[in-house]
């Protein structure tokens, strides 16, 4: 069994500091991709891939191919706050 994460899931358990320096980006970058407001160059997608030893992907980091009218990964959906109820 495989295990998967979001490049931003990844950069909240290993640190920004850390995904800083494996990415060779700043911590300013980093944190712009673990909220979503911008993504890794291919190059540092693959050091990404590379230092997370596999839990990282080209999906986990960029969103799958049918999320492909966005150029921005793309927020995973929080099914709690979907199915909440307003009062």
């Amino acid at each position: 069994m495989t295990i998967r994460v979001t490049l931003s899931e990844y950069i909240q358990d290993v640190g920004v500091a850390v995904v800083a320096k494996n990415a060779n980006a700043s911590e300013s970058t980093v944190k712009a991709w673990r909220y979503f407001n911008r993504v890794p160059r291919i190059k540092q997608a693959k050091l990404l891939m590379r230092t997370s030893h596999g839990l990282l992907t080209w999906e986990s980091i960029y969103g799958t191919i049918y999320e492909g009218d966005s150029d921005r990964a793309v927020r995973p959906k929080n099914d709690k706050a979907k199915n909440a109820k307003v009062a």
